[in-house]
């Protein structure tokens, strides 16, 4: 080769070599918008190869406290600094911190649903423990802003509960890692969720969690022994992290009381989540867990789903059963495999479901009370969708059932019981401690037969009535299309949106002083009233005991959702879930940008795929809550130099981010943080710079020549 030809070859090579390294971490940087790696915080003794390092996990350390007034609710945290809580004990300059073993950042921990997390430990691509760390990272910077989840005075979830869920995470792993020689082998099809972090509605009983029933006067009660729901999740192998946030005895719409404050909206924490499921509703709609224990007896699991774009099924009874999810598989799976609130025999789905007839109204049973217009357009549109489809659909012009009505026999059934154990407990000038409604109920008692009560009911029709109203309806559509709120989400503050009218709410305080049966009765349906305005529709298909479901198909343009739903004929669970599955897989379903999971970009959102092939959106909008990355990691070679500036973590990136845990690492590896997305690196334009202006040395030589 001729030397003047050499030159050609040799100082491009030179060049490329020396910049190479720079311009590789640069482009590194630039990739870390796309996908990155989180940290794994393993609370319990973290097994690495022969090596052993226990973790502190300070955020665990809690006490169980009650309040001293109703001023200030047990579960009204505020925002508080974690940095000394979630500082490893180890150095983060160790160069025993070395490259993460959770496969998705926390962005992609929100977006995934609780089948394709028990998937990944199924394939052992992550851990349990792995995952309930993450979730308690997740819920301890959520859950200050949104009051989702039940804590205790200084803001953490019980110790003992956080603890219970640490050993049965550790013990799952233990039987998946032995697996046939496990002394309780793992059986997949029996426990579908294995592993798989989940939250249970306060309501329902958790040992060492809440047992006030959201009372204040029973403040710092705490269960002895889980109730059947939190079993019920146990034996489909979740594990259990806390109790989520509810209002008094179940009672209202929205979730609020005097012991625990009000529940934030993931789409707007100025806005309730609604009720009574709400905790678990923004739990899962801000991503702290997949999956979350709700029930229902006039709305409480549709209500917050609606209002939080999520899926929310009301099976076949009055009172039921079901978790609040995001996809319609884990509905799906989870109905499939439960024992409770399931009939004993379901309605097969048709072979073509196309064949379904389905009646829609914009109508609501409360013939003075008009649907909103965003209630309206998130109808409309799932008709349009339908037609789209083939569908049937007809329009009804009279809502079958009248809502003022209705609503005199649903108070019936809601005289006495708890609230009258609620009552008990109060006096004359603790009374203000309970809600107005668990007072007035509490101290109601009905006419029947020859029983003489203070409350006369004899003006409210049978529940059969209307059972019967809704059977004839059935007799000519296969399903019913309504939205399942009149308005989106109602304002946390109570001058804006009060649940009862102030002066109502003087008279329940004081009902034992309306001699009059009749008066008595009337006053405690008006308090309804305010609620009603809001959901007309639920409450019915609890009256009916009817299956219901609503599906997150809408938001308008302030960014709020409204779910539409489909009321069936007793029985027709797998109908419901089919219609929801169709709307699903057609990419109808709007959720909140933190747990989208979808091939759809909106809001100018950026799309990408990691390697388990889960599609996930990033870039999410300032109004949508945010969690930070964890610190992005480096790995450098054995080569690199031990005293140049790469060896050490910048402690500025690390100290506002949780802790790292001591995984598997290679030998004399050394960690440097990469530059922060979207800071200019003069360096890299350096590098840039040079190459060009060897190209142009290189182009004019060439020329001369």
């Amino acid at each position: 080769m001729k030397k003047n030809k050499i030159k050609y070859v040799l100082i491009p090579a030179f060049a490329a070599a020396t910049l190479f390294p720079v311009l590789a971490n640069d482009n590194q940087a630039e990739a870390s918008e796309d996908k990155t790696t989180t940290a794994s915080n393993v609370s319990n003794t973290v097994s690495t190869n022969e090596k052993t390092t226990a973790v502190n996990n300070s955020t665990n350390n809690t006490v169980v406290s009650t309040p001293a007034s109703p001023a200030t609710p047990v579960n009204n945290v505020a925002s508080t600094s974690t940095n000394n809580e979630l500082t490893n004990s180890a150095s983060v300059e160790s160069k025993e911190v070395t490259k993460p073993t959770i496969p998705f950042t926390v962005a992609e921990y929100k977006q995934k649903s609780a089948l394709e997390f028990a998937k990944l430990i199924r394939e052992k691509k992550v851990t349990s423990t792995e995952l309930v760390d993450l979730a308690y990272k997740v819920i301890a910077k959520e859950n200050p802003k949104l009051n989702a989840v039940l804590t205790t005075e200084n803001g953490k979830i019980p110790k003992a509960i956080v603890d219970e869920a640490y050993r049965t995470a550790k013990e799952i792993d233990n039987r998946i890692s032995a697996g046939k020689l496990a002394a309780n082998p793992v059986d997949w099809k029996a426990q579908p969720f294995l592993g798989v972090p989940a939250l249970i509605k306060g309501l329902d009983q958790l040992k060492n969690g809440d047992y006030t029933n959201g009372v204040y006067l029973n403040k710092g009660k705490i269960a002895d022994e889980s109730g059947p729901v939190a079993k019920e999740f146990a034996k489909l192998g979740f594990v259990i992290l806390g109790q989520t946030n509810y209002p008094e005895l179940g009672t209202r719409n929205i979730t609020d009381s005097k012991l625990f404050g009000p529940a934030g909206n993931p789409w707007d924490p100025s806005r309730n989540t609604g009720g009574s499921s709400g905790g678990s509703a923004g739990a899962v709609a801000s991503g702290m867990v997949p999956i979350a224990s709700a029930s229902d007896a006039g709305g409480s699991i549709r209500i917050p789903a609606s209002w939080t774009g999520l899926i929310g099924l009301k099976p076949t009874g009055h009172v039921v059963k079901f978790p609040l999810v995001k996809t319609i598989e884990d509905a799906k799976v989870y109905f499939d495999k439960t024992k409770i609130s399931k009939p004993k025999t379901l309605e097969e789905v048709p072979s073509d479901l196309k064949k379904l007839k389905v009646a829609y109204t914009l109508k609501t049973p409360l013939k003075d009370v008009e649907l909103s217009e965003d209630g309206k357009k998130a109808v409309l549109k799932a008709v349009d969708f339908l037609k789209a489809q083939g569908f049937e659909v007809e329009e009804v012009n009279e809502f079958p059932v009248d809502g003022y009505e209705g609503i005199r026999t649903y108070t019936v059934g809601a005289i006495g019981g708890a609230y009258a154990q609620a009552t008990k407990l109060a006096n004359e000038t603790t009374k203000y401690e309970l809600d107005p409604a668990t007072y007035a109920l509490g101290t109601s008692t009905i006419t029947k037969g020859k029983v003489v009560g203070n409350t006369d009911i004899s003006s409210a029709k049978p529940a059969s009535t209307y059972l019967k109203q809704m059977d004839d309806f059935y007799k000519k559509y296969d399903l019913f299309l309504m939205a399942t709120n009149a308005v989106t989400a109602p304002s946390n503050d109570k001058r804006i949106d009060p649940y009862v009218d102030p002066e109502v709410e003087k008279k329940l305080y004081n009902i034992n002083s309306i001699k009059d049966p009749k008066e008595r009765f009337d006053l405690l349906v008006k308090q309804w009233e305010p609620m009603m305005k809001r959901t007309p529709f639920t409450w019915l298909f609890n009256l009916t005991g009817n299956p219901s479901i609503s599906l997150p198909v809408y938001k308008n343009e302030n960014n709020l959702p409204l779910g539409v739903m489909f009321a069936g004929r007793n029985n027709s669970e797998k109908i419901l879930l089919e219609m929801g599955q169709l709307f699903q897989d057609n990419k109808q379903f709007v959720m909140n940008s933190s747990i989208r999971n979808t091939a759809l970009s909106e809001n100018g959102n950026k799309i990408g795929v990691n390697d388990y092939n889960t599609k996930f959106e990033y870039n999410t909008p300032n109004y949508a809550p945010v969690v930070e990355e964890l610190p992005i990691l480096n790995l450098n070679s054995a080569k690199s130099s031990a005293n140049s500036d790469t060896s050490k973590v910048e402690k500025n990136i690390v100290s506002n981010y949780p802790k790292f845990s001591k995984v598997e690492a290679n030998n004399d590896s050394t960690v440097k943080a990469l530059p922060k997305t979207g800071v200019t690196n003069t360096t890299s334009f350096t590098a840039i710079a040079a190459l060009g202006l060897i190209a142009l040395m290189l182009y004019r030589n060439k020329k001369n020549n």
